[in-house]
């Protein structure tokens, strides 16, 4: 069927949003129309179900977006683009809103993508370029065309990764139980009646806090929500680190089969990690990338607009193909870099035994500190990067921080403004009474009124065979190294950095039981005490990436920090 489109309410404001971005290219059609439904015919038979938007007179350059959201969710974005002379074709994935076939998340992407191109190609309206876009599973999707012999021309990739479990499931060797039990109730209730998605969302906190809690945790969807996908069992089951599983829905793995690529990625997303090793694969392979970096939370509405304007300036040959946009955080502003990371000098502050971060760079006495882990009562996330929306991004951490299981130290107010561009480390040794334990650490900013708010952390489950065997992880002394996820940020003058120690950040990643088997087997809940070592010959450390430190108008000297030059 074709009509003139109509905008449901959510549809009209993306429109509306995209209409009021300055710098977009102006109208060219007014008379867009949109035929529904068309049936596109997967390999196995299977009718994917596809809307096309355009205007009489439209070029011949396309925009391909495939989704399992529905294809009236992205109706303002489709408008928008078929109003500035182009095609616009939406797709269902296989099992959902009316498309043959069941959803198995990533399981039929490549098939499926390479039926949709070559249905495309042969369209007598489609003789120019292929342009693919969209973010999170829109991404996993274009991904996906990279396996097969026909691909976009090029491809515009939001908050994704190549490697879907490694970067959103599995980081750190646990299990992100917030992302998949979120995803997996959202996707049972998006095709309800309004009454009843409605009722699903009032009730969506409380079944997440008791999903997260589920034993065994295979089951946390069947008890949050009462549905039980057999996706998110599989998840579960195929949780160990290298399991062949997981191996065909590894896409793009052969990056000279990745056409010209713009990555959007978000300093709060969880797919950020993964989407800056992606973005290094295909700078060290002499691909074409472009990387930009905002202050986003996973699904922001500015990574829409972000996105969209640049697969606009693509088609008009002025969109930039290398190089990176990043957004400093705490009021540092746009910047533009040749790479990413740029170069820097690593700052080093020392955990102290009396909870402070030193930068004196004058060695600390011995001392164990040490805290009990009960899963009984897991550690709480606080925030993170996470697709729970009740819990997203860079959240107070006073309750947590008031926990005796959480270990906090701080450091001096900063004399000057401190530019934090990369990725920091946390280098300390770590013991604990069950050989299988947790260690999670987070960064976080004290503003000048005394509120703690969480700015990156990171997470490693450690497995008594990994500690002191391998040497990515560890150092000569049998220090563990932990990496914290990239930022970019300026810390204030007046403020304070702070860093937190635990065993725990639940649900961002699921509670440790402490058995042998801590994602499938919660039979038991073991308790465990933990020691960290600081001071002495081996300290614990923490490392930034100081791009500059920029003195403030307020104070004339730098902060006494130990500075070593790096790369």
């Amino acid at each position: 069927m074709t009509d003139a489109p109509r905008l449901g309410g959510a549809a009209r404001r993306e429109y509306r949003r995209l209409a009021r971005v300055a710098d977009m290219p102006a109208k060219t059609h007014q008379d867009v129309v949109r035929t529904t439904g068309i049936r596109v015919a997967s390999d196995d038979g299977a009718a994917l179900l596809t809307d096309h938007w355009h205007a009489e007179g439209s070029g011949g350059d396309t925009i391909l977006i495939r989704t399992p959201y529905g294809r009236d969710g992205i109706a303002g974005v489709a408008l928008f683009l078929a109003e500035r002379g182009h095609h616009v074709v939406v797709q269902s994935c296989r099992g959902t809103f009316g498309s043959g076939g069941t959803f198995d998340p990533l399981h039929d992407e490549v098939a499926d993508g390479q039926a949709t191109m070559r249905w495309l190609r042969a369209q007598p309206w489609a003789t120019g370029r292929v342009h693919s876009w969209g973010g999170s599973y829109f991404g996993v999707t274009q991904w996906a065309y990279c396996d097969g012999d026909d691909r976009p021309d090029a491809l515009g990739i939001a908050i994704s990764a190549r490697r879907f479990d490694d970067a959103i499931l599995y980081p750190g060797g646990g299990f992100s139980i917030d992302t998949p039990l979120t995803w997996a109730y959202a996707l049972d209730i998006q095709e309800r009646a309004l009454p009843s998605k409605a009722w699903a969302l009032l009730r969506a906190r409380r079944g997440f806090r008791r999903g997260a809690l589920a034993v065994p945790p295979a089951d946390a969807v069947r008890v949050a929500r009462g549905a039980d996908p057999q996706f998110y069992r599989d998840w579960v089951e195929h949780s160990d680190q290298g399991d062949p599983w997981w191996e065909p829905m590894h896409f793009a793995q052969d990056v000279d089969s990745i056409p010209p690529v713009t990555l959007v990625a978000g300093w709060q997303d969880l797919f950020l990690v993964g989407q800056l090793d992606d973005y290094a694969a295909l700078r060290d392979a002499g691909r074409p990338v472009r990387l930009i970096v905002g202050d986003w939370v996973h699904g922001a509405p500015d990574i829409t607009v972000i996105g969209v304007r640049e697969v606009l300036r693509s088609f008009t040959g002025t969109a930039q193909t290398e190089g990176v946009r990043i957004d400093v955080t705490g009021g540092g502003g746009w910047r533009e870099l040749d790479s990413w990371p740029p170069p820097y000098t690593a700052v080093e502050l020392e955990l102290t035994r009396d909870g402070r971060l030193d930068g004196t760079g004058v060695a600390s006495p011995a001392a164990d500190l040490t805290y009990r882990y009960d899963p009984v009562a897991p550690t709480p996330d606080a925030g993170g990067r996470t697709l729970n929306p009740f819990s997203a991004g860079r959240r107070p951490q006073h309750t947590r921080e008031r926990r005796a299981d959480v270990l906090v130290f701080t450091g001096d107010r900063l004399p000057d403004d401190l530019l934090v561009i990369g990725t920091p480390m946390i280098t300390l040794s770590f013991a604990s009474s069950n050989p299988r334990a947790d260690l999670f650490v987070r960064l976080c900013e004290v503003d000048a009124r005394g509120v703690s708010r969480a700015l990156t952390d990171g997470y490693r489950r450690l497995r008594p065979e990994e500690v002191h065997t391998d040497e990515t992880h560890t150092d000569e002394a049998g220090r563990i190294r932990l990496e914290l996820a990239p930022l970019a940020h300026r810390f204030a003058a007046g403020s304070r950095l702070r860093v937190q120690v635990s065993s725990g950040a639940h649900p961002l990643h699921l509670r440790n039981p402490g058995t042998e088997d801590p994602v499938r087997d919660h039979s038991r809940l073991i308790p465990s005490d933990q020691t960290v070592r600081v001071g002495g010959t081996a300290p614990a450390t923490l490392t930034l990436p100081a791009l500059a430190v920029v003195p403030s108008r307020s104070h004339a000297s730098s902060p006494a920090v130990h500075r070593r030059v790096t790369r």
